[in-house]
């Protein structure tokens, strides 16, 4: 893939983002993160290359999470563990005294069992990330509990940080135009919701590449991308495998599919012949004597309408295992503006690579809607995961701004502009207030508003002081100053970018490149569309182990 100059600025301004976003995150607040980290220390420590899902996590990883405060949706944890609405309300000598604790737990016990039953659950996910990361994890054997997940957070906004790129390399084989492509890098590069989710430690950070670049080698009909690129993401996430109908379609795909299968059906057979199940999932091994036929007269008994909006809530923003919101109409303002891009795509579909993004992110949602399935009938949930949705994310921006049509770089620039002034505001109005003590919980559940009195009482040190607590040495309170302001310069940057990018006169079009042999069946040459005339040319629950 050839990267365009104009990209690699959008790279480093996600990735000065990442680097905030990981650094700034409480302990253990990113979605099932213990969990995640157990299976990569256990693979490290004990030389495992597969861990069994009921694998006590590290007696250190226990002590942590008693001493450390807890997200929001730990919160039935018994004492000592408390969440952040608790732990700010403690006397600052307890505070200081857990903090002392945290630091001082021996190298040792990263050796020995939890006793309080807490197990490396997320085991029953496929083992690439994993794997991938055990080397860091030796690199850092000596290291305390507290760097090791720094240092793992941070591998995974690098890995995270190709997305970029790909982006990029999928907008313009599908709008035909370098400026609106990078645009469209811009928006998922200023995405909160993204942002937390390859900040904490987790294989969400390497699955979004992975179906990033599936997606791209599908519009290149690349055999040997498709076949490499699907079979590693079968080794990293389950929910690529709503990915392989959607490639075995394509003309001679099943090739692809058929070649990927062979890299990865060890783990799906393994997954059978241990829980009778194909994804292994736990929710899917609690229903597994229900059978297909129960489950499908089931159906109409699921709230759908809760369950879609659930799912949209949690994509958009959802702040971390403490499920942090902000209020409805900003949600909807966002709902608005993805209706108004799907009308509009649909003239658009009849160009085959708008066809084939389209196919990928129908095909996703229709595994979403399985999992609601599976979540409502198991535990009575009526809902989904909506970060999942970050690993189509490609397929999801460039498809919006294709939806504008001739206005495409407009639509690029607003929507950086739309999500970067939402990430500014749930980051300094939400997230840092909750995690440094001054907004909670009120009794419903909902998070109070902060107000500047708020800010003037912490005083600018002492909101850095908070946030530097139980981080690893490092993370003093002048690094996360100096993080904090790159952040906010990488932040405002490409909001100011974009809208420069879209006043520009739009370069001279790419000429469209002949299709593939193995282009979907009966099409011809790949048509393009003009970002300046619009015109085609032939040529949560976080409580859910995951």
């Amino acid at each position: 893939m050839r990267v365009w100059w104009r990209i690699v600025p959008v790279w480093a301004c996600f990735l000065a983002r990442g680097v905030f976003y990981s650094s700034s995150l409480p302990l253990w607040e990113g979605y099932d993160e213990w969990a995640h980290f157990a299976v990569v220390r256990t693979m490290a420590l004990r030389g495992e290359w597969l861990v069994a899902r009921d694998q006590p996590a590290g007696r250190d990883v226990e002590e942590s999470l008693a001493l450390a405060p807890v997200p929001w949706e730990l919160r039935s944890l018994p004492a000592p563990a408390v969440t952040e609405d608790v732990y700010w309300s403690l006397p600052a000598e307890e505070r200081g005294a857990r903090e002392s604790r945290l630091r001082a737990m021996p190298i040792a016990w990263s050796r020995e069992d939890a006793a309080g039953g807490f197990q490396a659950y997320e085991a029953l996910q496929p083992p690439l990330y994993y794997w991938l990361m055990v080397p860091l994890l030796g690199v850092l054997r000596g290291a305390g509990l507290l760097a090791q997940v720094m240092a793992l957070r941070w591998a995974g906004v690098a890995i995270a940080s190709l997305t970029i790129p790909l982006v990029f390399a999928i907008g313009r084989e599908v709008l035909g135009d370098d400026r609106v492509a990078a645009g469209c890098a811009a928006v998922v590069a200023l995405m909160p919701g993204f942002a937390i989710d390859v900040a904490r430690v987790g294989n969400d950070s390497l699955a979004v590449v992975l179906f990033s670049a599936v997606i791209w080698a599908g519009l290149r009909t690349t055999q040997v991308g498709m076949s490499a690129t699907l079979g590693l993401g079968l080794l990293t996430k389950a929910y690529l495998l709503t990915a392989l109908p959607v490639a075995a379609l394509r003309k001679r795909g099943w090739i692809a599919a058929g070649i990927s299968i062979l890299i990865a059906g060890w783990w799906y057979v393994r997954n059978v012949v241990t829980t009778g199940t194909i994804s292994g999932l736990s929710e899917s091994v609690m229903l597994r004597g229900l059978g297909a036929g129960g489950m499908i007269r089931k159906i109409p008994s699921v709230p759908w309408r809760t369950a879609v909006d659930a799912i949209l809530l949690s994509h958009l923003y959802f702040g971390g295992w403490s499920s942090l919101t902000v209020r409805s109409w900003m949600y909807h303002v966002f709902y608005a503006v993805a209706i108004v891009a799907a009308a509009g795509l649909l003239l658009q579909l009849g160009r085959a690579p708008v066809r084939w993004l389209a196919a990928i992110y129908a095909a996703f949602w229709i595994g979403q809607f399985y999992n609601v399935l599976l979540l409502y009938l198991s535990k009575g949930l009526a809902g989904s995961m909506g970060w999942y949705m970050y690993a189509v994310v490609a397929a999801e921006v460039v498809l919006s701004v294709a939806g504008f049509g001739r206005f495409g770089r407009w639509a690029a620039a607003g929507g950086a502009a739309l999500f970067g002034l939402f990430d500014l505001y749930t980051m300094h109005a939400v997230a840092i207030p909750y995690y440094t003590g001054m907004i909670r919980h009120k009794a419903n559940g909902a998070l109070a508003a902060v107000h500047m009195s708020d800010f003037r009482a912490a005083g600018f040190g002492g909101v850095f002081e908070r946030l530097a607590i139980n981080k690893p040495a490092l993370i003093s309170r002048p690094v996360l100053i100096a993080l904090w302001a790159a952040y906010l310069l990488a932040t405002a940057a490409l909001i100011a970018w974009s809208g420069r990018n879209a006043r520009t006169t739009t370069p001279k079009q790419r000429k469209p490149e002949p299709a593939p042999a193995d282009s979907f069946p009966g099409e011809g040459p790949r048509p393009s569309i003009s970002a300046s005339t619009g015109t085609a040319s032939s040529g949560p629950t976080g409580d859910i182990p995951r």
